[in-house]
């Protein structure tokens, strides 16, 4: 894998498996051979937020990401475009949802403060 962005392998396995959700979306519910312009724009647009997202390397996923820099209205169509794409993505490329749910699954426990190791109380 060739990373793009300046950020971690994570980050960029993020914004690829974004990229095919988004794909399959616009594949299926848009019935063409090549993307819609707005897919493509929405593509676009999820690069440019990732590439210059401000929390850098610390970056955690977009899903459990505090700092909302997408407007309502992109964020509105985006988790549109995902809940409607991985239970489908699931049969097509099951390796990269589960690296998708799972960096989301770490990122949000990481991020509350949670640990990994079994502690009996």
């Amino acid at each position: 894998m060739i990373v793009q962005n300046q950020h971690s392998v994570r980050s960029q396995r993020e914004l690829d498996t974004v990229k095919a959700m988004i794909r399959l979306y616009c594949k299926t519910l848009h019935r063409g051979a090549i993307m819609c312009p707005e897919c493509e724009g929405l593509i676009d647009y999820v690069e440019k937020r990732m590439s210059s997202c401000r929390l850098g390397a610390e970056k955690p996923t977009c899903q459990s990401c505090t700092a909302s820099c997408y407007p309502p209205a992109k964020r509105l169509h985006l988790t549109h475009v995902l809940r409607w794409s991985l239970p489908r993505f699931f049969w097509r490329h099951p390796l990269k949802a589960m690296h998708f749910k799972m960096d989301g699954w770490r990122a949000h426990h990481h991020n509350n403060g949670h640990t990994t190791g079994n502690k009996v109380g």
